[in-house]
């Protein structure tokens, strides 16, 4: 006893978007929806990642790098 799969029948994807089913309009709002939710993530993104925020990590990072090149030279002095 064996069942056959109709050959039309084709396989769903693990991911992402389909329009199967979907008038022109359905989809057309599916991708203004898509394109409003981008705009916002990138909106959200850049407010986090303004200047003013990123001064102290830039900040911190200068005088790592400046303590980590003075700790060698002292080294290499005393060597």
């Amino acid at each position: 006893m064996s069942t056959s799969v109709p050959s039309r029948v084709a396989p769903q994807p693990l991911y992402g978007w389909s329009a199967d089913g979907k008038n022109s309009a359905e989809i057309s709002s599916d991708i203004r929806q898509t394109r409003y939710r981008l705009e916002s993530d990138i909106r959200a993104l850049r407010a986090k990642l303004t200047p003013r925020q990123l001064i102290p990590p830039v900040i911190a990072t200068g005088v790592i790098a400046g303590l980590s090149y003075l700790i060698r030279r002292i080294r290499r002095r005393r060597r």
